[in-house]
């Protein structure tokens, strides 16, 4: 018997991480219900991550699967856009190339979008790790990689939107070159119009943390540079 279909595509962006794929993907395959697609946008690796795609591609599930394989790195939101305009469902989830999604992740995360509301155009999940080092337990503790309390803006490790507003926003704004900013700068965009956000306790991804503490400082001073972005951006735009 198959498994029930919701109609939302998911987008992936990965870049040199081909055995952290393998392993979403095969979470990806568990998934009750599952989504109509699954987009996986390659940045240019080169760690054979094409040709684990094209294997991928091969292999025979009951939703659409679609790769796009970019000649030039350019980075996650550039990736993110391009998932957005080859994407065929009203609603976009996106997760990452290094988690671990749990079986009703797309029940979830899609919930509370197929509803009338107008004005709420984005839904966020939670985040657990995979490992349990002294990091990950941080992340985790601290709801790092979850949106904040205020629903200011959702992190694109676990999210849910809605198309049209994401297009009419201009999508992910591509001067975010590195993974860290960019889903903060598309969801000032959003709020600044008037769309809300809500979060969804039940939508769980597993996110493989790094537990090495210069992995963190880079992360730390990564996010803080994409967030200065953010702001500067939308205070730019709205003055």
């Amino acid at each position: 018997m198959k498994n029930e279909k919701i109609p939302v595509s998911v987008i992936v962006p990965t870049y040199n991480r081909i055995l952290q794929l393998f392993r979403l993907l095969k979470s990806l395959d568990k998934l009750n219900p599952m989504p109509d697609e699954i987009i996986i946008v390659d940045d240019n690796s080169t760690d054979g991550t094409g040709k684990l795609l094209y294997k991928w591609k091969r292999i025979k599930r009951d939703y659409h699967k679609e790769i796009i394989l970019k000649t030039k790195n350019k980075g996650p939101a550039d990736s993110r856009n391009l998932g957005i305009y080859q994407s065929r469902n009203d609603l976009i989830a996106f997760t990452d190339d290094d988690v671990v999604v749990h079986t009703k992740w797309i029940k979830g995360i899609t919930s509370k979008l197929l509803n009338p509301d107008k004005k709420v155009v984005g839904v966020g999940g939670v985040v657990k790790s995979i490992n349990n080092d002294i990091l990950s337990k941080y992340y985790v503790e601290h709801k790092i990689l979850e949106a904040p309390r205020q629903l200011n803006y959702l992190p694109t490790v676990n999210c849910c939107f809605k198309k049209n507003t994401l297009i009419k926003s201009g999508g992910f704004d591509i001067s975010f070159s590195f993974a860290g900013g960019e889903d903060t700068d598309l969801c000032l965009r959003l709020k600044n119009k008037g769309y809300h956000f809500v979060k969804e306790n039940k939508a769980i991804i597993y996110h493989d943390f790094s537990s090495n503490f210069l992995n963190f400082c880079r992360m730390w001073i990564r996010y803080g540079k994409g967030t200065q972005m953010a702001i500067i951006n939308s205070r730019r735009i709205f003055a």
